[in-house]
């Protein structure tokens, strides 16, 4: 379902961006992107159920260059693979051939990864009777949309004036 959200001030941010220098322009933007991702991330963290200490510390904000425009800024709530030390147990599993033993023949997996782990959990899993047990999309409607874009548009605000006076400063 698509959501309208009306944006005013837009261009009056974009003439102040554009007067600082590209260094500055981006920290300003990066901050506010950064900003305006922690409060879903926070929510996000307070949704997961209390029996999911580890994926509640797997939840990350990335806020980097897009690769397919590189003058563009995106933030990103994700849940991160390497947060902890998520070591899956593997195993050899050797095969018998007339009774005896042979060569390993692959190596597998037991368990699943933290990220993996959690779109089960946003989803479910219809075909195994698993409930979903959504909490990013539940942290988006409560916190994200004109919620997040007003914090963007404050935060920007924010940044533009700091940037400002670190500029007058001679810094």
């Amino acid at each position: 379902m698509a959501e309208y959200v009306r944006f005013e001030g837009g261009l009056g941010l974009e003439r102040a961006l554009l007067e600082l220098s590209t260094k500055s322009a981006q920290r300003v933007g990066r901050y506010a992107l950064r900003r305006a991702a922690a409060a879903v991330l926070k929510q996000a963290k307070a949704n997961v159920r209390k029996r999911e200490p580890r994926l509640v510390k797997a939840l990350k904000v990335r806020v980097d260059r897009m690769k397919t425009e590189k003058a563009v800024l995106s933030a990103l709530v994700y849940v991160s693979a390497k947060a902890f030390d998520y070591r899956p147990r593997t195993t050899q599993r050797r095969s018998r051939i007339r009774g005896r033993l042979q060569a390993r023949r692959y190596d597998y997996q037991i368990g699943s990864r933290p990220d993996v782990y959690a779109a089960f959990l946003e989803f479910g899993r219809i075909h195994q009777g698993v409930r979903a047990y959504p909490f990013m999309r539940a942290a988006w409607a409560q916190e994200g949309g004109a919620n997040a874009l007003q914090r963007l548009k404050d935060d920007l605000g924010q940044g533009l004036v700091r940037e400002a006076t670190r500029l007058a400063r001679g810094r």
